[in-house]
């Protein structure tokens, strides 16, 4: 596997190094690398120059960077894109829909969106996997549990290939599954963000403001 690209000094947006970012997109998507910096460096070479825009190019960074999250490095990208060309490119705004369905915890909607760009996502390895790892992600830090039915739905899993995928969680990430009279419930990892917390305030009270009532039974005696 090759070294990441690196981009600096004043040549860093040189036209003679379009073809060379446009080459390194398509190296991290074969290698399954991430390079932000080369990635951001090319984004605004195409604001800079508008005719040189590849949407097939774009998309590739944008799902790319939708692999990388709970990291921030599709919203890096996506405010480098006008709006224009988000809109009149069928293949970038296919992307940005389904970015923005699971930025949104909308995972039914993400997976219907999947349908619409299947042959974008198709040559995109890892692709699956990356969002399946983040689903499970913001699952763990919103809910103490979830049904195995919910569980399969947000990502997109069945029968043995849903069972496989459990298994490697309790044996990896400290899930469990609980048999109900209801049915199989996943208990996750307890952590800060999915644990009710009781918070105890103490409130303190200066010696000015009580003082008076103090007095007041003194002068009583």
């Amino acid at each position: 596997m090759s070294a990441p690209l690196t981009i600096s000094g004043a040549d860093r947006y040189s036209p003679e190094k379009l073809p060379v970012l446009e080459q390194n997109v398509d190296e991290q998507v074969a290698n399954r690398t991430w390079n932000l910096d080369a990635n951001v460096t090319l984004l605004r070479f195409y604001q800079f120059s508008p005719a040189s825009v590849k949407p097939q190019i774009v998309a590739k960074i944008l799902i790319k960077a939708i692999m990388q999250a709970p990291n921030q490095d599709y919203k890096c990208c996506i405010t480098l894109l006008p709006e224009r060309l988000q809109q009149a490119d069928e293949a970038i705004y296919k992307v940005v829909q389904l970015a923005n369905a699971l930025e949104t915890s909308r995972f039914a909607d993400f997976w219907n969106a999947t349908n619409t760009c299947r042959d974008l996502l198709m040559n995109i390895p890892g692709f699956y996997e990356a969002v399946r790892g983040y689903i499970a992600h913001t699952l763990v830090h919103t809910y103490g549990r979830v049904t195995k039915r919910t569980l399969a739905d947000c990502l997109k899993l069945d029968g043995a290939t849903l069972d496989h995928y459990l298994s490697d969680k309790c044996r990896s990430a400290g899930w469990s599954i609980v048999t109900t009279p209801a049915g199989d419930v996943v208990a996750l990892p307890k952590n800060d963000d999915n644990q009710s917390v009781i918070k105890r305030t103490q409130e303190l009270i200066r010696f000015e403001q009580v003082a008076p009532m103090f007095k007041a039974v003194t002068v009583g005696f």
